[in-house]
């Protein structure tokens, strides 16, 4: 089984949260937090930049590492690791590459974040506990 690290951003303005927003082929949309797969010569920052400009089209800046967590999904160990990130600039369209199932961005109420299609949906209660101000452990471990 491989290890795979997965590099992710919590990028929130306001209220709002920016998400990837997928589509199956069977038809159900869903979010996640932009960012993917680390390569082996990079960085994680280089890779948390890399993935959030081709899924987004923004520029970032990473702040601070915030959560780290981890699963398995039968063929390989994944391991995320997720960093409070700020915008730089308004996106830009040239630059992204949508991942597979990937339809569009878009920037999700925190305020209604327990009630979106968040996953891993542990995640939701997660995030709205740091904009709230509240402590959160930093290893997550495995999520549903």
């Amino acid at each position: 089984m491989k290890i795979r690290n997965s590099i992710k951003a919590i990028i929130i303005k306001g209220t709002k949260l920016l998400v990837v927003h997928l589509k199956t082929p069977d038809g159900e949309e869903y979010y996640t937090l932009p960012g993917g797969k680390q390569e082996p010569d990079e960085l994680m920052i280089d890779t948390l930049k890399r993935e959030v400009r081709e899924e987004t089209g923004y520029e970032v800046e990473p702040k601070s590492l915030l959560f780290i967590r981890e699963g398995y999904n039968g063929e390989s160990h994944r391991i995320e690791f997720m960093f409070i990130c700020e915008t730089i600039g308004e996106p830009d369209e040239t630059a992204l590459e949508y991942d597979v199932n990937q339809i569009g961005v878009k920037w999700l109420s925190i305020d209604n974040i327990l009630h979106e299609e968040l996953y891993p949906v542990s995640m939701r209660n997660v995030i709205k506990r740091h904009f709230l101000g509240k402590s959160n452990e930093v290893y997550l471990g495995e999520m549903e």
